[in-house]
C-alpha cells in the first residue's frame, strides 16, 4: 500500500504541507516521535507501524530514511519542501528546538532523530549547510529516471497554491486557501518562563509545541480586543 512522505528538512514548510494534506482528506502525521516508531527505526524496520493509522508522514526523522521507506512502501509519493538555503539556515537558527535551552537529553528520541538527520544534536551552521546541500543532491539523484514521477518539489520561496500538489496526488482543488503555517508575521518571542519550560520538556523528551499554539491563541485574542 503506497503512502505519502514529506521529505523536506524541518523549517522548510513541513507544517504547511501537513495542514494541506489534512484539508485534502489525508490522515497526516507531523513529527512521529512515538516510542514505537523510534524503536522500529533504531531496529532498521522501515515498515513503520504508525502508517497503519496514517496516510502521510513527515518532518524529522523521515528525510533521513526516505530511500528505505521507498523500498518498504513501493509506489509511494514523496514531497520535498524547500526554501533558499540562507532563509532555511536563519529559520533553523531561530527555531525553539535548536536553542541551547532546548538541547535534547542524550539518548532521547529528539537526540536520536537529530543525530541521524544532521549528525549532531544542536544547531551548527557549518554542519547544517553541508547537510542541506548534500541532502538535496542525494534526493535529486535518487528520484531520477523511472522514479522521477514519485517526487514533487514544493518551493516555499515562491507562491504556493493547490495546483501542483493536487495534480501530483490526483485530487480536486479545494475551496479553502492553501495553508501557510508558522508565517513570519505570526511568530512571537517566547518569554523566559516559556523558554525554561521548553528546556525542561525537551530534556524529558516531551513535545513542547503546544506552547507555541497557546501563544498564538493568546496573541489572537489580544488582537481581537484591540
Amino acid at each position: 500500500m503506497s503512502k505519502i512522505f514529506g521529505i523536506g528538512l524541518p523549517k522548510s514548510g513541513t507544517s504547511s504541507l501537513h495542514e494541506a494534506l489534512k484539508l485534502l482528506g489525508y490522515r497526516s502525521k507531523h513529527f512521529p516521535d512515538d516510542m514505537t516508531t523510534e524503536n522500529e527505526i533504531r531496529s532498521a524496520n522501515y515498515k513503520l507501524s504508525i502508517l497503519n493509522r496514517f496516510d502521510a508522514i513527515m518532518d524529522t526523522p523521515i528525510p533521513a530514511i526516505f530511500a528505505q521507506l521507498d523500498n518498504a512502501w513501493p509506489g509511494s509519493k514523496f514531497i520535498l519542501t524547500i526554501r533558499p538555503i540562507d532563509a532555511w539556515i536563519e529559520s533553523s537558527r531561530r527555531a525553539g528546538f535548536n536553542q541551547a535551552y532546548a538541547r535534547p537529553k542524550p539518548g532521547s528520541t529528539v537526540d536520536f532523530y537529530n543525530s541521524i538527520l544532521y549528525g549532531c544534536s544542536v544547531f551548527n551552521e557549518e554542519r547544517f549547510r553541508w547537510v542541506y546541500e548534500s541532502y538535496h543532491k542525494l534526493v535529486y539523484d535518487y528520484f531520477t529516471g523511472t522514479k522521477s514521477n514519485q517526487l514533487l518539489i514544493l518551493d516555499f520561496s515562491k507562491e504556493i497554491g493547490w495546483e501542483e500538489l493536487c495534480k501530483f496526488l490526483g485530487k480536486t482543488i479545494p475551496e479553502a486557501p492553501f495553508p501557510h503555517s508558522n508565517p513570519l508575521s505570526a511568530r512571537i518571542e517566547l518569554t523566559q518562563s516559556q523558554k525554561y519550560i521548553i528546556g525542561v520538556l525537551v530534556k524529558l523528551g516531551i513535545d513542547y509545541r503546544w506552547l507555541r499554539s497557546m501563544g498564538h491563541k493568546i496573541r489572537h485574542k489580544m488582537e481581537k480586543k484591540q
